[in-house]
């Protein structure tokens, strides 16, 4: 008489194995830490728009070429911010020309007039540089330029985006802001300039 052949015991279910149980646990662990990582890490391109801005602020020397270059690149990387990058920018800047304000309405007369005399030489010299390159374009450069800062775009589009931050400030800024305004018109006439388009 032949003995019983003894019973193989079932396998386990593929997913119940325990390779199977660690590899997706190693994989889980992947995916959090590269989750993580990306949550946490600097955007490039934010990194790039704050560094351009920086450049901007401290340009006293650049070419009209120059500037129209690093336009061209803030413009770019602008671009490829989120919504809310772009307001947390906004936010940022409007915070900088707040303190701008205030440290401008701190000085003394002598020193207000020396503050707006070098924005005023500074503003001509770039006009000024811009008429030589560009003759027959008048001296103030066009829309896109960046002469002043990356702003480009339409004169309908920058008063918009001017409107819209206003509208999020408060309105201690926009009297700071006003009284800067009408003291620098008032320098620039002084030397027997235009009062400036709206800033």
């Amino acid at each position: 008489m032949h003995q019983l052949a003894k019973a193989k015991p079932a396998s386990r279910p593929f997913h119940k194995r325990p390779w199977v149980r660690r590899s997706g646990l190693v994989l889980l662990l992947l995916l959090l830490v590269w989750g993580t990582y990306r949550a946490i890490r600097p955007d490039p391109n934010l990194k790039k728009v704050k560094q351009l801005r920086e450049e901007f602020a401290n340009a006293k020397d650049w070419t009209p070429e120059q500037r129209r270059d690093k336009g061209r690149e803030m413009r770019d990387a602008m671009q490829k911010l989120s919504p809310s990058q772009r307001d947390a920018l906004a936010a940022e800047g409007m915070k900088r020309m707040q303190a701008e304000m205030e440290r401008y309405a701190k000085m003394s007369p002598a020193e207000k007039t020396r503050y707006l005399d070098e924005q005023i030489a500074r503003q001509q010299k770039m006009r000024q540089q811009f008429a030589q390159q560009n003759p027959g374009a008048g001296q103030r450069p066009p829309p896109g330029t960046f002469a002043n800062g990356p702003r480009g775009g339409s004169a309908e589009d920058r008063e918009k985006r001017r409107k819209e931050m206003l509208n999020k400030t408060t309105p201690e800024f926009r009297a700071l802001r006003d009284q800067y305004r009408k003291d620098m018109a008032a320098r620039r006439q002084q030397w027997g300039l235009p009062a400036g388009p709206r800033a």
